[in-house]
């Protein structure tokens, strides 16, 4: 038993076979997302806020 765990002591003392430095990093930031503007709300967006309104009052008073 004491030859495995000596085994598995030298598998952790490894060097990783990839390190972050073959990774390739060219210097390139991604592009930079355009940021999501405010609209109108739509009917779905609201009876879907509505519902969870709902549904969280009516556990929290409810008690399930």
């Amino acid at each position: 038993m004491s030859d495995s765990r000596g085994a598995a002591a030298n598998d952790d003392d490894e060097e990783w076979a990839i390190s972050l430095d073959d990774l390739g990093d060219d210097g390139e930031r991604p592009p930079e997302r355009e940021p999501i503007e405010p609209g109108s709300p739509t009917i779905e967006g609201v009876a879907f806020v509505v519902l969870g309104v709902a549904l969280t009052l009516a556990v929290v008073f409810a008690g399930l």
